[in-house]
């Protein structure tokens, strides 16, 4: 009966391991997307879009996965061209028009 209560015992202790570790993951990927968001001009496009007067949408702002459906899955077939900071593809946004995808590159900053 001890056996089994260490066993369990155990068992749940790789379940909160394995739980903590994903929630840390979690965290630090959240982190990175600020970061990037900040790096790549999102603050600045944000306060252009708080700005805009409202009776015309010129500009939106896509979700990762809204855009990685427009370049299906950021084919190479759409690819446009590449640089030192990411690759673009071209993609079709769900309301038919044609756009260009910037995928940034990961770049250690030290």
């Amino acid at each position: 009966m001890a056996v089994l209560g260490a066993a369990a015992g155990f068992l749940l202790l790789l379940v909160g391991i394995w739980r903590l570790y994903k929630l840390v993951k979690k965290r630090k990927n959240i982190e990175l997307k600020k970061n990037c968001f900040k790096r790549n001009g999102g603050l600045l496009l944000q306060q252009q879009l708080s700005s805009s007067d409202g009776s015309i949408q010129k500009t939106k702002i896509f979700t990762s996965k809204e855009l990685e459906k427009a370049t299906d899955g950021f084919n190479d077939n759409r690819i446009l061209g590449q640089g030192g900071q990411g690759t673009v593809y071209k993609g079709m946004v769900a309301d038919g028009r044609i756009v260009a995808v910037k995928k940034s590159k990961l770049v250690d900053e030290e």
